[in-house]
């Protein structure tokens, strides 16, 4: 099985390190799924990355890395893909991801059989990227290739239970199963998040993870609603995790505000850190025009992290409705977080919630569905996955 996506590694002498949001767990995941897999790997620039704080690729013999330069032009890029599928007998490909875009018209056009796992609002994303006009010009047509690619594939997993399916309706053979790589959760975690809850604190501290620069994130949404919580006279801190390109952009307006003071920027941190960072804010306020699952609000709710997200999105089939919020009603999102600090009952009751409920996201489980739809899938197409021949 051939992974078409946008996995970017850091090489450094003979190792690879992983960049982004995947990781060897999410690897591990797939080949339980899939078998023995080949992986478009595109290296990217050293100097770009600090690679402390990159998790190194455990290389492995069921896992086959197909190396392109990331920094190649568009038509070679295609060139590389076209290739790989070529040489392949069966392909996974990640919509809306270009790369994947592009393995689909060529799984098409080399009568390859192909599983799209669909994994986000492609209009969505780009419409409200915030890197400029060539991104709102871009969001429409890729949005209708993308929906052509669901309209006439024949195997499909949804990343989400209702929210992509009705963006991007289909009658493939299909199944909605979440892309989160999570362990069972462990109940002494919660008995940590009651503990903390109970703790007298002079601070209270939200949480937000996403790049800087991605503008849907809402981190201009969270600083407002905090400058209006610090006027009334809490003591209210924001944590920002993860990279970008626009912190001081976001600092700007926090010095406008007046809470420059107030803000945290954290940075990129390994993976395996984040439930540690998740463990000590408040609440994640996740205030995304855009999301089709939320990874990072199902890890938080695994560590029984009281959430608030925006009602917009998929978010809604993970949280319950009083924690839902408009992504930019910044008075809203005040309100709701106010709520959490005066009432102790009732933020313990959001912590046990999301903690119970994130137990259906547990890989185990997840993993257990997925590999049940890609035997289906390897038995109708003739693909001996271990051996990697596929028989029509």
């Amino acid at each position: 099985m051939l992974i078409v996506r946008g996995d970017k590694f850091v090489k450094y002498e003979d190792k690879y390190y992983i960049v982004g949001s995947s990781s060897n767990l999410l690897y591990s995941n797939l080949i339980e799924c899939m078998g023995p897999v080949s992986l478009m790997a595109w290296v990217v620039e050293e100097g770009q990355y600090d690679i402390s704080k990159l998790e190194e690729l455990n290389r492995r013999n069921d896992l086959d890395l197909i190396v392109n330069r990331d920094n190649i032009s568009f038509l070679k890029k295609c060139k590389a893909i076209k290739g790989a599928i070529k040489d392949s007998d069966a392909v996974n490909l990640k919509l809306p991801l270009i790369n994947s875009i592009i393995g689909c018209y060529y799984a098409r056009k080399y009568k390859k059989p192909y599983v799209i796992e669909s994994g986000g609002d492609a209009f969505a994303s780009l419409w409200n990227h915030g890197g400029g006009c060539k991104y709102k010009i871009l969001s429409v047509p890729i949005d209708i290739v993308t929906r052509y690619f669901h309209s006439s594939a024949k195997y499909i997993i949804y990343c989400s239970q209702d929210f992509l399916q009705r963006k991007y309706p289909s009658k493939a053979k299909q199944i909605g199963i979440p892309d989160v790589v999570m362990e069972k959760p462990d109940p002494e975690i919660l008995k940590l998040r009651i503990k903390h809850i109970g703790t007298p604190k002079k601070q209270f501290v939200l949480g937000l993870i996403g790049a800087t620069n991605a503008e849907y994130r809402g981190h201009d949404t969270l600083i407002k609603a905090a400058a209006i919580l610090n006027k009334k006279g809490y003591c209210i801190k924001i944590r920002f995790l993860g990279g970008g390109t626009a912190d001081e952009k976001r600092k700007k307006l926090a010095e406008k505000l007046g809470i420059l003071d107030k803000i945290e920027f954290c940075g990129k941190i390994p993976h395996s850190d984040v439930l540690s960072w998740i463990d000590k804010i408040d609440v994640l306020v996740m205030p995304t025009k855009v999301e089709s699952l939320g990874r990072a609000i199902v890890e938080a709710m695994s560590r029984g992290c009281p959430v608030i997200g925006s009602k917009e999105t998929a978010i809604n089939e993970q949280l319950g409705s009083d924690c839902l919020v408009p992504a930019k009603d910044y008075i809203i999102i005040a309100k709701k977080v106010e709520r959490m600090i005066l009432d102790k009952e009732y933020i313990t009751y959001c912590a046990y919630e999301n903690f119970y409920r994130s137990y259906k996201y547990v890989s185990e489980i997840s993993n257990r569905e997925r590999k049940k739809f890609y035997d289906y899938f390897y038995e109708e197409v003739g693909y001996a996955k271990n051996k990697g021949i596929c028989q029509v």
